[in-house]
Formats: structure tokens, sequence, C-alpha cells
């Protein structure tokens, strides 16, 4: 991997599965990877799930979400800095109107990273 700099506008745009949204890809190599996350309002949520080895860090650009971790509910919003640590069990779902915009890292990522559904 080399140094690079990824515009907003000329990241890779990906559609999330069961129709949430889009995912922007800024870095995606073993160690970490970032994406930004674009949930539409009124989508499904996410499938609550852990990852084994890789922890999550989501950070808050804007909007509202409903973050469940092992069972317990919370309401993130902007300027939110949100740590998973590795095999905690948690779902994301945009609660709010408009889109939920996010931005996610995961570390390690590639080969390491897992995503286990728990329900």
């Amino acid at each position: 991997m080399e140094f690079r700099i990824v515009r907003g506008d000329e990241a890779e745009t990906v559609a999330m599965p069961r129709g949430r949204g889009f995912q922007k890809r800024f870095v995606d190599v073993a160690a970490v990877d970032v994406h930004l996350n674009l949930l539409r309002a009124g989508e499904p949520g996410g499938r609550y799930h852990h990852h084994t080895s890789s922890d999550n860090v989501y950070i808050v650009k804007r909007g509202t979400g409903h973050l469940v971790v092992e069972g317990e509910s919370h309401t993130i919003r902007e300027d939110d800095v949100v740590y998973i640590p590795a095999g905690l069990r948690h779902s994301l779902t945009n609660a709010g109107d408009g889109e939920l915009e996010l931005f996610e890292i995961y570390a390690p990522a590639g080969d390491s990273f897992d995503f286990v559904i728990d329900s």
C-alpha cells in the first residue's frame, strides 16, 4: 500500500445490502478499513452481529442513529465518536427522517475481518 489522498467525491461508492444505503470506500487494507456509510431514512436496520478480532469505530457526521450494543440501546448523533471493541454484539439503524452519515473504521481489516450474525 502506498501513500494516497482520497477525495470524498472520488471515493468508490458501493451499495449496502438490503437497500440500506451506500458506502464510500476510502481505505481498505489489511491493517484498517475506513469508509463512509450513508444510511437512508426508513432503512431496515443492520443485523445484530459481532466481529471476532476487529475493533469498530463510528464517527457520526450527520443524522441520528439507534445503536444496540450487547442488548443496551443508545442514541448516537452528529459529532459522536463510538468505539466498539471486538467481540461485542451490536447493530445500527438510522433513527432520523434524513440520511445518517457516519465514518466507520475497522481494525484489523482484510483477512482478519469477519461479520458474525448473532440473530
